[in-house]
């Protein structure tokens, strides 16, 4: 399944359940959101209608280090996605989170938690990583390394695909026809493949002209 989405609601919730299949919960990189949202998206979302969630921003912030206040960031955003039934938690850092020795054993070190051994796909977003570097980091054949097929060479590994679009320059910037196009043009490569699910988030100032603008171009 093909689940374009938005990095949070750029419209009345109301209005985005008619919209897209999907969204990317992103309230939660800064705190979790109140009872009275997480009622709202359980209660009126449509059937079938898939969450992924973003951890805490503080975990990436801080190199993913152990720490009494990132495990209780980590247990608290672990629990919303059992209430919204996430399909995958995405784990940002800065640009400035190399892929050194010792943040490759702090990736590690994450995804061993048992809290994580079930539950949502572990999804990592790391901009100054490659794909691969961050599976080779994981040793984990269940975790998914988030790209943009406009910058990156995918590698196919994970429950699913998890396509994140931050805008060509920043997130200030918006997708041009062409790059729809390049788009609509990798994902149908995956129409044969019907064992997993294709996530594509787009995360940029204009994410729900362009999110649209995809799905026109995929019918």
């Amino acid at each position: 399944m093909l689940l374009v989405a938005c990095s949070g609601f750029p419209v009345p919730v109301s209005r985005y359940w008619d919209a897209f299949p999907a969204v990317e919960i992103s309230d939660t990189e800064i705190a979790m959101p109140g009872r009275g949202s997480i009622r709202r998206w359980t209660r009126e979302s449509p059937s079938g209608f898939v969450f992924s969630v973003m951890a805490p921003k503080l975990l990436g912030e801080t190199g993913f280090k152990k720490s009494q206040e990132s495990d209780d960031a980590l247990a608290a955003v672990l629990g919303l996605c059992g209430e919204l039934g996430a399909r995958a938690i995405v784990f940002g850092a800065p640009p400035t989170f190399k892929a050194t020795k010792t943040n490759r054993a702090a990736i590690k070190r994450l995804v061993s938690q048992k809290t994580l051994v079930r539950g949502p796909a572990l999804v990592f977003d790391l901009p100054a990583w490659k794909p691969a570097q961050v599976l080779d980091a994981a040793e984990r054949d269940d975790v998914v390394a988030a790209y943009d097929p406009l910058l990156h060479d995918p590698v196919d590994s994970g429950p699913l695909r998890y396509i994140r679009l931050a805008g060509p320059a920043g997130h200030r910037s918006r997708y041009d026809e062409p790059s729809i196009d390049q788009l609509a043009d990798h994902i149908k490569g995956f129409e044969d493949d019907s064992e997993r699910d294709t996530f594509c988030v787009f995360c940029n100032i204009d994410m729900e002209t362009n999110a649209t603008q995809l799905l026109g171009r995929l019918g």
